[in-house]
């Protein structure tokens, strides 16, 4: 990436909850548009996990010290869940919100410009002929928020894979 070429950030969340003050985020992970590193966080980094499976405090800490470095942002329904969500987080951890980077939102484009009949990314993929998503199923979500590494795994594994399709 040329220096004078704006830094673009891919990001996706993982989360016990569709509302921050009830759920808490599993995972996270970004790339830089146009680089092949994924990057992810999961609660299971955290050094507290056995004690507190659900604080979710190293996530939003390491989230922001990448996003921050953004020009600019794109995730998928990343307006109405994951910046609201990553935002409910950082203050209940009384961090502070996310900086005020511009966000470009693959789900309302395609529901802006398709007519598809869902614009849930893996329709849109699907549509496209691109990559899969990775299949995830009720069980795997319910092990996860009772703190199962290997459910948690699998998730972080999901999240990386949104960013690829």
């Amino acid at each position: 990436m040329a220096k004078d070429e704006p830094k673009i950030v891919l990001w996706d969340l993982e989360t016990t909850n569709l509302k921050g003050n009830f759920g808490y985020i599993l995972c996270g992970a970004w790339k830089v548009l146009g680089e092949k590193k994924i990057t992810s966080v999961s609660i299971t980094d955290s050094p507290s996990f056995k004690k507190d499976p659900t604080n979710d405090k190293i996530v939003c800490k390491e989230l922001v010290k990448s996003l921050e470095k953004a020009d600019l942002w794109v995730a998928h329904f990343g307006q109405w869940f994951d910046r609201p969500m990553l935002n409910t987080r950082l203050l209940g951890h009384r961090l502070g919100p996310l900086p005020p980077i511009p966000l470009v939102d693959t789900w309302k484009i395609a529901r802006n410009n398709l007519r598809l009949n869902s614009n849930r990314l893996e329709t849109i993929a699907a549509w496209l002929g691109v990559e899969k998503k990775t299949a995830l199923s009720g069980p795997i979500w319910i092990k996860a928020m009772a703190g199962h590494k290997p459910s948690i795994k699998y998730l972080v594994k999901n999240c990386r894979q949104d960013l690829i399709v």
